[in-house]
């Protein structure tokens, strides 16, 4: 477990929306995690800036609920692994475990 710098960039690539309110209940969910400060598409890639002083425990459940649904890369959320969030991030049994640490 290491420190993270402040911000910090994850991306999300090739996200497939199946309507437009599909879309707008992506983005929706994005807008309403405090901790994401901005997010700019770059071709089929989602770049987005990550306070990682902010990400709490509801957090880091919030998006790894988002990046499950939306097919985004999970292990990139590995960035989190910190000792306020080991005893329930490392939980093996947990849907997410596999995807982030492998």
């Amino acid at each position: 477990m290491s420190t993270l710098p402040t911000i910090i960039e994850i991306e999300a690539v090739g996200v497939r929306f199946y309507s437009q309110g599909d879309e707008s209940a992506f983005f929706g969910w994005l807008n309403k995690l405090p901790f994401v400060e901005r997010y700019e598409g770059r071709g089929r890639t989602l770049h987005i800036s990550i306070n990682s002083l902010a990400v709490d425990e509801d957090g880091l459940r919030d998006i790894l609920a988002l990046f499950r649904r939306y097919g985004v890369e999970l292990r990139q959320l590995a960035l989190f692994d910190r000792d306020e969030f080991a005893d329930w991030f490392r939980d093996k049994h947990a849907y997410w475990y596999k995807d982030v640490f492998g």
